[in-house]
């Protein structure tokens, strides 16, 4: 007997088709994201979702603000979250792209692998349909055209050029290169896309910080302050039921309501009511052991990793010695005050004489793209407290002008005496102290004198803080004032002027009246905002060493700054400048 195949392969082949069609069939799915979790994604690594536990996830959720950032401890579903975030906008929308950016390839492999691909797509069949296979790390490409990019933040966000996302999401953002966040909204200007930031807590004083300083800034509040004790447990430990609905009923209230257009959420793990909060409470109540509560936690691990893993928090680094509270005790009493200009300087000199001494600190810049920063101070002898009367930073001009307006400035002012810069500025500290040709008119003006205004260099010897030369040349043979730092120590002096408090004359038997030696005006926030960020940028170097220290005593590396920022060096100059008119008077800046 004689079979015809073609017409038995043929049917076979069309229902082969049919039903691969059928069950690959892309689906049109819901466009609310808690629809699309309900519907397309109801488990995360083949477990069955669900938000009682965490009802403040779903604010977040449903918030479709264009900028969030969401800070908090480790463990509080922000993987889970990122996850659902890049697929639901990935799925529910056809030929866009999603970019996710982490700070290493080691993460980036881990989240691309187990968390998105497996974790996300695979494990629901719905979402599977969409992967296009095979897939690499960096991309995963879907059958509706949309494709998700992986990639880190090195080289300020470099792998982001050339795409055009509708969403970025910066994971463990703490870690990343924040200062130059400006560059990921670049990437949308096509698509004014939206931008989520998610990570634990970090340094006081950095960038990271900062960015979170500028969101709304929100907390979770439960309705009920005593929810803890509404909550249920049995043999197992904690009962999760619809009973949580009301016991867990609570809402974001921000901490910055101000800041509108930047939406931010802080979620501690003291707010998980799956965390036990006391060790007994963790033996007794959830049946697990005692160091997953939240007070053993804070017993044993470093203050700085309990702030940031556990709170969400920032900590204040010996990597950035400069605090935000230092910042607020030099500026928040001198809301009233704003900087001076030069003839209300010179007034002060007129009315107060040798009662104040006005001092002159300038760091030339060293290249096309870098400032000139000028500081003037006034050391106030009764109270024996340091006034910012002025702080600028000049742009890259002709040094011969430059010179030209120092020199005028400090004699507009009644300057006493002024240090400047002689590592990029040694043509310009010669031409201000003896005078020059105007590159604008050609006539000739008057130098403030090498008794007035000296050239600095920094070397690193911490057992010389300060050296005044008395020779009156240089190597050149040329005259010149100069005097010799150590860069650290001077740092160093400006971080104690920081820190240290000093009691007003007329108040000296009330406490409450002492105020920070250095005195930063604050009415007019634009004045002073680049100062302040040049502060809180001052860092150690020799923080690196410390491990080393702790393994092996013997070592004593000194400690070492990196080279501060320009107007934080102006302002060091200044102080210099202190020392060089009268050595008896700087006890002010250790006292």
């Amino acid at each position: 007997m004689t079979y015809n195949l073609t017409k038995w392969a043929e049917p076979h082949r069309k229902l082969a088709k049919d039903y691969f069609q059928k069950n690959n069939k892309l689906e049109s799915l819901p466009t609310k994201i808690m629809d699309w979790i309900e519907f397309a994604r109801p488990r995360v690594e083949n477990k069955k979702r669900e938000f009682l536990t965490c009802p403040f996830w779903v604010s977040i959720y449903n918030n479709t603000h264009d900028y969030q950032m969401i800070i908090g401890g480790r463990q509080i579903y922000k993987s889970t979250a990122c996850t659902d975030f890049i697929a639901f906008t990935a799925t529910a929308q056809s030929g866009i792209q999603v970019c996710y950016v982490t700070h290493d390839q080691v993460n980036l492999s881990a989240f691309s692998k187990q968390k998105l691909k497996i974790g996300t797509f695979l494990v629901n069949p719905i979402l599977s349909k969409f992967l296009r296979h095979p897939g690499n790390i960096g991309e995963i490409s879907l059958k509706n055209n949309s494709t998700i990019y992986l990639v880190t933040d090195n080289y300020q966000y470099r792998h982001l050029e050339g795409k055009s996302p509708t969403l970025c999401i910066l994971d463990e953002a703490q870690y990343q290169e924040i200062e130059h966040f400006g560059k990921v909204h670049q990437t949308m200007m096509a698509t004014k896309g939206k931008v989520m930031i998610f990570g634990i807590g970090g340094e006081a004083g950095s960038h990271y910080e900062k960015l979170w300083n500028e969101t709304n800034q929100m907390e979770w509040v439960y309705d009920n302050p005593n929810w803890r004790e509404s909550l249920q447990f049995d043999h197992e430990g904690l009962i999760v039921g619809e009973y949580l609905k009301e016991a867990l009923r609570g809402k974001w209230i921000p901490q910055n309501p101000n800041a509108e257009l930047f939406h931010g959420y802080h979620i501690p793990q003291t707010i998980f009511p799956t965390i036990p909060l006391t060790e007994q409470d963790a033996i007794d109540k959830y049946k697990i052991h005692p160091r997953f509560s939240i007070e053993y936690q804070k017993k044993t691990l470093r203050d700085s990793l309990f702030r940031s893993h556990v709170m969400g928090t920032f900590y204040n680094s010996p990597h950035r010695p400069v605090t935000k509270k230092m910042i607020m005790d030099c500026t928040e009493p001198y809301r009233y005050l704003t900087l001076l200009e030069d003839n209300e300087i010179k007034s002060l000199k007129e009315t107060f004489g040798d009662k104040i001494t006005i001092v002159m600190g300038v760091d030339f810049g060293s290249g096309s793209s870098s400032f000139t920063a000028i500081a003037i101070l006034i050391l106030w002898h009764k109270s024996n407290r340091v006034q910012v009367a002025f702080i600028e930073r000049r742009p890259p001009e002709n040094q011969l002008k430059q010179s030209q307006y120092i020199a005028e400035l400090f004699k507009k002012c009644s300057c006493d005496i002024g240090v400047g810069d002689l590592g990029y500025g040694a043509i310009q500290v010669k031409v201000i102290q003896d005078g020059g040709y105007s590159v604008d008119t050609g006539k000739f003006f008057e130098g403030v004198t090498t008794n007035k205004f000296f050239g600095c260099r920094s070397i690193s010897d911490y057992t010389k803080p300060i050296q005044i030369f008395d020779e009156t040349t240089d190597e050149h043979g040329d005259q010149v004032g100069r005097i010799q730092i150590d860069k650290t120590s001077s740092i160093e002096f400006l971080i104690e002027s920081m820190e240290n408090f000093v009691y007003h004359p007329q108040f000296l038997s009330e406490k409450t009246k002492s105020r920070a030696k250095l005195m930063i005006p604050s009415k007019h926030d634009y004045e002073v905002n680049f100062l302040l960020e040049d502060l809180y940028n001052i860092t150690r170097k020799d923080i690196q060493d410390l491990e080393k220290i702790i393994s092996d005593p013997r070592q004593r590396p000194r400690k070492e700054y990196n080279h501060p920022p320009d107007s934080v060096m102006a302002l060091i100059y200044a102080i210099c400048a202190l020392k060089v008119k009268d050595q008896v008077r700087w006890h002010w800046i250790s006292g």
